[in-house]
């Protein structure tokens, strides 16, 4: 039996059980977090559109 056998036996196992034991089953296993973190947003304003007249765009939409 591999790792990817023995975890997808278990997550069978464990779909029919309430939220709440599922979860003290995993610390049982060792599993400190159920979720990640959520990561932190960037808030970084963009910048003021320029109006220069010397960019001229090479670009030709087909």
């Amino acid at each position: 039996m591999t790792s990817g056998d023995a975890i997808q036996r278990m997550a069978e196992a464990l779909a029919d059980v309430p939220e709440a034991d599922r979860a003290e089953a995993l610390r049982g296993l060792g599993v400190k977090e159920l979720e990640q973190p959520p990561r932190p947003e960037r808030r970084t304003p963009l910048p003021a559109p320029r109006r220069d007249s010397d960019i001229v765009s090479e670009v030709e939409w087909v």
